[in-house]
């Protein structure tokens, strides 16, 4: 009789129930901690499997594993952090030039990021959707303000390049509003003086006649 209770069915001794929960497609849960009252620190792997060089193809060697440390996406109320042992392998071609790979998967985390990509995602969606600032997303993150800002920066400008959001737009809405930040210093010594935002709305109507308020972009300067 099986035991209703075990939960480890993945192959090499994974738990296919924790894989599921923490939902990064390749990547096995090993370790789940909580550090400090609230943080969550989970630790993911790839299973071991064969990997042929990045550059020429020939079967790699292992070269045991490095830890990467992201920032991820809250869970049940409480920030995330994820310990990513990456696998690094030797390339034994001795006319590659490559030598030494580690492990990259862009759907986890692009290389040198700090932020996991669902990471960057909820942040945009944090701003976009629900209005809040780069620093109360920052607190719900449990990390810096540079650390969100430097990680979804790139991801809002390929987005205001998109040419393609202005499909079917018909009638495109302009909002202006002046932002007065309190500084403690004068603007002349570095404080921080009244920012200027510029909002589209495409208010196209749809067959029904109805308008839908879709954001398209905003800058400030």
């Amino acid at each position: 009789m099986p035991e209703p209770t075990l939960c480890c069915r993945v192959r090499g001794g994974y738990c296919d129930r924790c894989d599921v929960l923490v939902g990064l497609p390749g990547l096995h849960v090993i370790a789940v901690e909580q550090h400090g009252d609230d943080r969550l620190v989970v630790t993911v792997e790839s299973a071991p499997e064969p990997m042929g060089c990045r550059s020429c193809g020939v079967i790699a060697r292992g070269h045991g594993r490095v830890e990467v440390r992201l920032v991820d996406a809250p869970a049940f109320g409480r920030p995330v952090r994820i310990i990513w042992r990456k696998r690094r392998w030797l390339c034994l071609e001795p006319a590659c030039g490559v030598g030494s790979f580690v492990e990259q998967d862009d759907a986890v985390a692009t290389p040198r990021g700090l932020l996991t990509a669902r990471a960057c995602r909820w942040a945009i969606e944090q701003i976009r959707r629900e209005h809040a600032s780069v620093n109360g997303v920052r607190r719900q993150l449990g990390t810096g303000w540079r650390t969100v800002w430097e990680s979804i920066r790139p991801l809002l400008q390929a987005a205001a390049d998109d040419v393609s959001r202005f499909e079917g737009v018909a009638i495109l809405g302009v909002d202006e509003h002046v932002w007065h930040h309190v500084s403690t210093k004068p603007i002349e010594d570095g404080g921080r003086g009244p920012k200027e935002l510029t909002g589209m709305v495409d208010l196209t109507r749809d067959a029904g006649g109805r308008t839908r308020a879709r954001g398209r972009v905003r800058w400030s300067v």
